[in-house]
């Protein structure tokens, strides 16, 4: 009988997740690097918070099992997509400004993750080989 392997990195993403989670929750906020300001002055920002907190603590404990991995991960995968790409505007409205590239690659490095966790928890070894790997590149890229 052949085993899987666990991967200790994709527990140790969910746990963040969770604590992402936890401290959405605590500060009724986004925590400082999620900004949602591209949107401009939403109303009922309170819902959006429990929504994103919802999302992180569901995808997070979601990763913890190897069957549900999957679910997790994409669910945090496109949450925090969504906060990567909220960056853009801002990108390009000031380009030559560091702080929103570096803001962009934070977001889109958790993306990456996200990617990694949904490869590593499949079945098909040869395809899910190659989603790893370009979520190794785009980690790469965020660095």
């Amino acid at each position: 009988m052949k085993m899987k392997p666990i991967y200790l990195g994709r527990h140790v993403y969910g746990l963040a997740a969770i604590g992402f989670g936890l401290t959405t929750l605590v500060w009724r906020d986004f925590n400082i690097w999620q900004q949602i300001r591209a949107l401009g002055n939403v109303s009922h920002r309170e819902i959006l918070v429990y929504i994103a907190a919802a999302i992180e603590l569901a995808g997070g404990l979601a990763i913890q099992w190897h069957k549900t991995a999957r679910a997790g991960a994409l669910a945090l995968g496109a949450l925090y997509l969504t906060f990567a790409l909220l960056w853009v505007p801002q990108i390009i409205a000031t380009p030559l400004l560091y702080d929103r590239w570096g803001n962009f690659f934070e977001q889109f490095s958790l993306v990456s993750g996200a990617l990694i966790v949904y490869a590593t928890a499949g079945s098909d070894w040869e395809q899910d080989t190659k989603m790893a790997r370009i979520g190794y590149v785009c980690f790469g890229v965020c660095v």
